[in-house]
């Protein structure tokens, strides 16, 4: 295995105003010794100096650039086809608020290469902030009230380092998709615009016969939220994204059964956390529940009739300030997780 050359790895990063993060991200891979590699950033139409930066800066990376944003799943798909055309035989598909650690890629490679039946491996997540905590490791599709929940989420690292084990999906931030996975199942689909998208992609490549690995001896540091910190002027509706495509993914891979369980679920979890925010968090936490829900249901809404309402993708709100409180645990704060709450 150590004479065997080291694949050609493509690592792809879309990038959001988020040029600090991805500043530190891209720095980060000094400490990995893995050299057959090439970092694509995909600029999806920030209004800062991204790409002012990178081109000064950061010479080794390749750029390309769009006019406006696309999404994530677009964006990520514009990577790929490029990466398709270079013939990779892994891509590795990160966040701009992410830092590998030493040995990530390698150490995804050598996994995917123990069996070619595996499409996608996932890595652990670990928190910026807080490395002794997760952010999450994998997922698992529950069908309600938020269609997936992610083990590991805000729980201490235990430092398993278990085998490599199977599992339902992968977080997309930090995994590896070989090019045999990519051709026969494609890219991301791009009705899904943002979340749950690496939900579907694991499914559809499960389907195609290839195997969902989760690495717990393989992380990366995770900032998380990005895109949707409430500190910023323009942020992601995660709560419209949630409720829609949900939906959308029920429709694609539920039995009826399944639906059915979903949409009381779903509808079960709305009733609680409006009576969570307005009830026990009273005053602050009433605007917070109007706000969410109504993004929430009419992303329901459009999610069973196949629509995506361009008002309702981003969220203004000037005025919130960031959140950086440490996370949460115990049982009481996992159920509101769950639930959607917290």
């Amino acid at each position: 295995m150590d004479n065997v050359p080291e694949p050609r790895v493509a690592i792809l990063i879309p990038a959001w105003n988020q040029i600090d993060e991805l500043r530190q991200c891209l720095e980060s891979f000094s400490c990995d010794n893995y050299t057959n590699y090439e970092v694509i950033v995909v600029n999806n139409g920030t209004d800062d100096n991204t790409s002012e930066v990178i081109r000064r800066d950061y010479s080794w990376v390749t750029l390309i650039e769009e006019g406006f944003n696309l999404g994530f799943c677009k964006a990520n798909n514009i990577g790929l086809r490029y990466c398709s055309k270079k013939n990779f035989e892994y891509v590795v598909l990160l966040n701009a608020d992410t830092k590998v650690l030493p040995g990530f890629i390698g150490g995804l490679v050598r996994i995917m290469r123990e069996d070619p039946k595996i499409g996608i491996a996932g890595a652990k997540n670990l928190l910026m902030d807080n490395p002794s905590f997760m952010w999450g490791q994998y997922g698992k599709v529950t069908w309600g009230p938020m269609l997936s929940k992610i083990v590991g989420r805000f729980e201490p690292d235990r430092n398993l380092n278990e085998p490599p084990r199977d599992v339902d999906w992968v977080i997309c931030n930090g995994c590896i998709i070989s090019r045999a996975a990519l051709e026969a199942v494609g890219e991301f689909d791009e009705n899904f615009w943002q979340c749950d998208e690496d939900i579907d992609l694991s499914y559809r490549a499960r389907e195609a016969g290839f195997r969902i690995i989760y690495a717990d001896s393989v992380a990366i540091l995770h900032k998380g939220s990005s895109s949707t910190d409430s500190g910023r002027k323009k942020i992601f509706s995660y709560g419209y994204f949630l409720g829609r495509n949900a939906i959308m993914f029920a429709k694609k891979h539920a039995t009826l059964i399944q639906m059915i369980k979903l949409i009381i679920m779903m509808a079960i979890g709305t009733v609680v956390r409006f009576a969570y925010f307005s009830i026990i968090i009273m005053k602050d936490g009433l605007i917070g529940a109007i706000i969410m829900d109504k993004f929430f249901l009419r992303g329901i809404y459009d999610g069973l009739h196949g629509k995506l309402s361009p008002d309702y993708i981003m969220i203004h709100r000037p005025d919130s300030p960031a959140t950086t409180n440490a996370p949460e645990q115990g049982r009481w704060v996992r159920f509101k997780r769950w639930m959607g709450a917290a």
